[in-house]
């Protein structure tokens, strides 16, 4: 039993962002090297989600620098180093007062809606700009401006880890055109550049392949310079919120549903929240539940509202979500964007839309083979247009592909293939806050499977059909060469001038 002291001197409360900055290793924080990966990552997402909200095709910079002094010769050793990282990009910006709030406070932002977008969790950003701060102790500074506005906003901030806030250090305004826009961030971290470079390169190549429409630069800490110009100028879709499905929530969601509703009746209460859910299917429902359609929402007990939800769960009735909300990369962009990598047969599939816990998603497949691709197969991984750079057995993909019996198309592991999946969705089922890989999902492991298998189909009838028009102009060659050497004999002998046309011409004839 605690005695009133033990109570009140060893308990204490964490805020959020003091969890997070106590347990960042889930979410890749977890060394110098992966966070400076993460760091790149999370601030390039949030870039690219930044325009296409705009509907703008993207322009991104990245600069990395090497903050620690010394001679130059020096300064790239092995080992933890403090770096500046810029990101900058032409997207949708943000207003003076949301600054501070999207990127100084912990679970805060645009992406806890039923939308399709590359954050997830809401943290990636923050927790980027939390690892800078606590690894240099240096401030955060953020350029950003909106268009149509005559000036933008410069805010330098700190974070206030132990009550999850920002702490505003200067602001000002800054000049601009009224037709510019877009937001610059920079800040200080730790990083080991030497044994992230590898993946960090890998990540702007992977994405120049799922975003072939946007303009990538960066310059390296060793002074390089990687650049990837758009190859396209079509986008997708932008996305769009979507309402819950009734299969996704849970009671939590569904007490506070109610409480925030408008509704006067069960019935406009299903009908207005619940996507899919019309008149006739919600009088169904609730006959179904054996709940009166017109009684107040927020009249419901707690055992009732036990009910519905064992009543929603069993009900086969409601129509599946909807993927309108959805945007799918698309097979022209993803070709486009695999031409990066220089192959001499690439194949594409788009699966139709499924349902996973009640969120729609939608599986793309593709096969790339030969041409510039290494002997053996290997897979490329995107969720949500994110590439997916560790953890990779892990993921169910991997394990699809190494099931695969690739002889019954006449292919083998040692071929030189890439297998490229993107999976997108309101919901992606990650296995870990760091957004590494996917779980094994029975219904998404399906998905994946047939589409790599329908692929697998089309490149293998055109292997064949490549294979027998090499054999046919193997054959002419051969033949040829033969009549070549059939004319020059027959010269020599007869003393006259026997010409090849002439002689296929006559050859033809006897036939």
């Amino acid at each position: 039993m605690l005695t009133p002291s033990t109570q009140t001197n060893d308990i204490t409360e964490l805020s959020v962002s003091a969890w997070f900055y106590r347990n960042r290793a889930i979410a890749g924080f977890d060394n110098p090297a992966r966070s400076l990966y993460v760091a790149v990552r999370e601030l390039v997402e949030n870039s690219l989600d930044a325009c296409e909200e705009a509907c703008v095709l993207p322009e991104i910079t990245v600069l990395l620098r090497c903050q620690d002094e010394g001679p130059k010769d020096d300064i790239m050793t092995q080992g933890p180093e403090i770096f500046e990282l810029v990101v900058k990009d032409n997207g949708i910006g943000m207003k003076r007062k949301t600054v501070p709030l999207l990127l100084g406070k912990m679970l805060t932002g645009t992406k806890f809606t039923h939308r399709q977008s590359r954050g997830t969790f809401g943290l990636g950003g923050s927790l980027a700009l939390l690892y800078g701060q606590v690894t240099t102790q240096k401030p955060i500074e953020i350029v950003t401006g909106q268009i149509g506005e005559p000036f933008g906003h410069q805010v330098k901030m700190r974070l206030d880890i132990e009550n999850n806030r920002p702490v505003i250090l200067d602001e000002h305004e800054v000049a601009k055109s009224e037709d510019e826009r877009g937001t610059m961030v920079t800040f200080s971290l730790q990083g080991d550049w030497l044994r992230s470079k590898r993946r960090i390169i890998e990540y702007f190549a992977q994405t120049a392949i799922i975003v072939p429409y946007a303009s990538l630069l960066f310059e390296t800490p060793d002074a390089g310079i990687i650049r990837y110009d758009r190859v396209i100028h079509a986008s997708p879709k932008p996305t769009v919120a979507a309402r819950p499905h009734p299969k996704g929530i849970d009671v939590e969601m569904l007490r506070r549903m109610i409480s925030m509703t408008r509704a006067k009746t069960l019935k406009s209460f299903l009908t207005t929240t619940f996507q899919r859910v019309g008149n006739t299917k919600a009088s169904e429902f609730l006959a179904f539940a054996h709940l009166d359609s017109e009684r107040q929402p927020n009249s419901l007990t707690m055992d009732e509202l036990l009910r519905v939800m064992k009543s929603i769960e069993s009900y086969d009735g409601f129509l599946p979500p909807s993927a309108n909300s959805l945007s799918p990369v698309g097979e022209e962009i993803l070709l486009a964007g695999v031409e990066r990598l220089a192959p001499e047969l690439a194949t594409f599939r788009q699966r139709p839309p499924c349902v996973h816990e009640g969120h729609p998603f939608i599986v793309e497949t593709g096969v790339a083979y030969g041409g510039s691709l290494n002997a053996g197969a290997t897979v490329v991984r995107f969720a949500n247009r994110i590439p997916l750079l560790y953890d990779e057995r892990s993921d169910v993909s991997y394990r699809v592909v190494r099931d695969l019996n690739l002889k019954n198309y006449g292919l083998s592991h040692e071929d030189p293939l890439t297998f490229i999946i993107h999976i997108c969705s309101t919901r992606i089922p990650y296995k870990t806050v760091g957004k590494e890989y996917i779980a094994d999902v029975d219904v998404v492991r399906r998905e994946i499977e047939l589409g790599f298998k329908d692929c697998l189909r089309d490149l293998s009838e055109k292997l064949r059909r490549r294979n027998r028009t090499q054999k046919s102009s193997k054959r002419e060659t051969r033949l040829t060469s033969y009549y070549m050497f059939i004319a020059e004999t027959l010269s020599k002998a007869t003393g006259r001038d026997i010409r090849l046309d002439r002689l296929l011409r006559e050859g033809g004839d006897a036939e």
